[in-house]
């Protein structure tokens, strides 16, 4: 038997499986005759429940803690803003910039081509030392460039050097 021919024929059972159940369930229904006086289930089944307290519930619930290892509350209370061992985290850092080397000019200035600076809308020159939106070049070699600032080093190379 190949696979699509035991497909079709495990669907095809599956739906003759759920026809039959629906008819059953209809015709069991209707079947049923109602009892002659209601029974005292029915009639509590037939009432509106009462109102049931939530609060309750949940005072239940806080007090097990369900969800934690020992079933105890925490020893510090849980904020946001404070990162591991309580330390208040910085959120408005800015975002590390995404740097690309161009180009580069060797001699006895070597200068480079970059681009990705913060706050500059195209590519700048620069030569070692200088300093753009707080990121200073620390050195130009003959494949690379190397940028030190915000906590962070790159080293930017080019792709393919000229020889």
């Amino acid at each position: 038997m190949s696979a699509r021919a035991a497909y079709l024929a495990v669907t095809s059972i599956a739906s003759a499986a759920g026809v039959v159940a629906l008819l059953r369930a209809a015709v069991g229904s209707v079947l049923e005759a109602p009892p002659l006086s209601p029974t005292p289930a029915a009639r509590a089944a037939t009432e509106l429940p009462r109102a049931y307290p939530a609060d309750s519930l949940g005072r239940v619930l806080v007090g097990r803690d369900p969800f934690r290892f020992g079933r105890r509350a925490a020893g510090v209370a849980y904020d946001p803003t404070r990162g591991p061992g309580g330390v208040e985290t910085v959120t408005n850092a800015l975002p590390k910039p995404t740097l690309l080397l161009i180009g580069l000019v060797g001699g006895h200035e070597p200068t480079a081509v970059i681009e990705g600076f913060p706050g500059a809308d195209a590519a700048r020159v620069v030569r070692v030392g200088d300093v753009v939106a707080g990121l200073r070049v620390q050195s130009i070699g003959r494949a690379q460039v190397r940028i030190v600032g915000m906590d962070t080093t790159w080293v930017l190379k080019v792709r393919e050097p000229w020889r």
